[in-house]
């Protein structure tokens, strides 16, 4: 695999990813810690909220949105973890931003030249 193919499938991926870290980064922002501990995105979805199967995941949407809420002391209490996720998160979607326009502009590059 050439260095180009490589870059080119990395930025495929984080166009897939972006939208995902996106939608978690807004829930985040619009439940409260305790309408997400209650379940509220999973009963939008119309599912039953299950138990955590108690996973080094376990209590991490709560401190995804305890950090969209300013709550750092809250968040590290729900999970530890959240200081490398919730960074990584924005920057999936800063990547896939940038992909975005990587793919636009050679999209745009490759018209131009077609034309000529």
């Amino acid at each position: 695999m050439t260095l180009e193919q490589r870059n080119t499938a990395l930025r495929i991926v984080a166009l897939a990813l972006a939208p995902l870290a996106l939608a978690a980064l807004a829930a985040s922002r619009l439940w409260s810690v305790e309408a997400i501990g209650a379940g509220a995105p999973v009963r939008l979805l119309g599912l039953t909220p299950q138990p955590c199967p108690g996973c080094v995941l376990c209590g991490m949407s709560r401190a995804f949105t305890a950090v969209s809420h300013g709550q750092f002391g809250r968040a590290l209490e729900f999970n530890p973890l959240v200081v490398l996720a919730y960074p990584a998160a924005w920057l999936v979607v800063g990547a896939g931003l940038f992909a975005l326009v990587h793919f636009a502009r050679r999209a745009a590059l490759a018209h131009n030249f077609a034309r000529n």
